[in-house]
């Protein structure tokens, strides 16, 4: 396994603590906007549970990941502190030990289903938008199941490592290290969110042009395609140099830094697209406002040619000739 210096683990834990605030100013203000009334704070009659529990069990999980972070770090420094000063390894790097941290297998855990959490949100809605056509999410369905097994391999890989287990099958060449695991995980899981994200923008823009030739307000549409895309470019702009990582040599400070900020920006695109759809509605941009604010999102009407079936809900309610709906803030670019 991969011996970090103290000075890399410091700098990856202040670089995540950094980011994780972040993310925590994001939970709180999706919360309010899932929890409270748009116009003030009495509870809705009507909360979108889904979209509550998905959000709780990320901050759930991420709270995990920094935590445990936190205090394998100290315990890491302790260990440095208390070995006898004329130690060659004191002014160096933590002692390598044979087995794996059980802390290391609970952090890899967590982010992998964090990452499966969002994408499965991500691919729902792409099977929505798409007229519950289960042909268009065929293939990021595939990969999604992919990511799926690489994360059992990487569990049975780091409990084998933790328990030190002999004469036992595993999945990677031990010299290379988990690398081998998480490389196709993260691969997996930017070709899920190029192709869904992709195709919900696609028939987004499409129905935006229908409603142009119809004579319909296309705006809104228009301002949902820009959420998306700023939420998906967030979420890869931390997932692709987190794939491109693993193909370095396993000391490379890179992994441990961009796989401790990896998840609070996960989490942190996941509610962007909450808070600015809620935003949006509220400040009176969109075509028209939700009349009483009973749920988390209105629903969005538009108008289609006969052939078009797709859907979008963007907060906020408006009305066209042929009336469909679907909810756009559980879009999850974020995995």
């Amino acid at each position: 396994m991969p011996s970090y210096t103290y000075q890399e683990r410091i700098g990856a834990l202040f670089v995540a603590a950094l980011v994780t605030g972040m993310y925590l100013c994001t939970l709180v203000y999706s919360l309010r906007w899932l929890l409270f009334n748009d116009q003030g704070w009495r509870l809705r009659k009507r909360i979108n549970w889904i979209m509550l529990v998905a959000t709780v069990t990320l901050f759930a999980l991420s709270s995990t990941h920094i935590i445990l972070a936190a205090t394998s770090t100290v315990i890491y420094i302790d260990n440095i502190v208390n070995m006898a000063p004329g130690n060659p390894r004191f002014v160096n790097a933590v002692p390598a030990d044979p087995k794996l941290p059980w802390s290391a297998t609970v952090m890899c855990t967590v982010t992998n289903f964090s990452v499966l959490i969002t994408d499965g949100f991500l691919i729902y809605r792409c099977w929505q938008v798409c007229a519950k056509s289960s042909k268009s999410i065929i293939f990021p369905a595939i990969f999604w199941v992919g990511g799926l097994a690489c994360t059992i391999l990487q569990i049975y890989w780091q409990v084998v490592m933790s328990a030190a287990i002999p004469k036992v099958w595993v999945p990677v060449n031990m010299t290379i290290g988990p690398g081998t695991i998480l490389t196709p995980f993260w691969g997996s899981t930017i070709v899920v969110n190029f192709y869904a994200t992709g195709r919900i923008i696609y028939c987004i823009w499409k129905a935006a042009e229908a409603q142009k030739k119809a004579l319909s307000p296309s705006r809104d549409l228009h301002f949902l395609i820009r959420v998306l895309l700023d939420s998906g470019m967030l979420y890869l702009l931390v997932t692709i140099p987190h794939f491109v990582v693993w193909w370095m040599p396993n000391e490379s400070a890179g992994i441990i830094i961009l796989g401790w900020i990896n998840l609070p920006v996960v989490c942190s695109a996941f509610n962007l697209i909450i808070i600015r759809t809620s935003q949006y509605r509220v400040t009176g941009k969109g075509e028209a406002g939700s009349p009483d604010g009973s749920g988390i999102l209105s629903e969005v009407h538009f108008s289609y040619p006969p052939e078009v079936d797709d859907v979008v809900d963007i907060g906020y309610r408006s009305h066209g000739k042929q009336e469909t709906s679907i909810t756009t803030a559980s879009f999850s670019t974020a995995a």
